[in-house]
């Protein structure tokens, strides 16, 4: 009799599971854009990035390998940000952008 109930409540938690990823699967494919003050705030960001690093391969002082190791991950977080930024903007993948099906 115990394995009829434990039978149905699994029965009913597998329904509940296959519901709520269909739900989920219709969620992920509508896609949910920044809007364009964030995208230019992100390519102003990795522009001042990759100027930092522009400033410590310039300095006149002496740069340790741990600076190298950091203009490194300086120019590759600045270039990402801008290529980024400035593809979202060119293909119109922001709020109102051609690839907006709300706008």
């Amino acid at each position: 009799m115990e394995t009829d109930n434990r039978d149905e409540i699994v029965s009913v938690e597998e329904t509940a599971i296959e519901e709520s990823d269909k739900e989920t699967g219709e969620e992920t494919a509508k896609k949910n854009y920044p809007p364009q003050a964030s995208l230019t705030i992100r390519a102003i960001v990795g522009g001042y990035v990759l100027y930092l690093a522009y400033q410590i391969i310039t300095s006149k002082s002496e740069i340790s390998p741990w600076m190298w190791v950091a203009v490194g991950v300086f120019v590759i977080a600045g270039c990402g940000l801008v290529i980024m930024s400035v593809k979202h903007f060119i293909c119109g993948e922001y709020i109102g952008g051609k690839k907006d099906e709300n706008h």
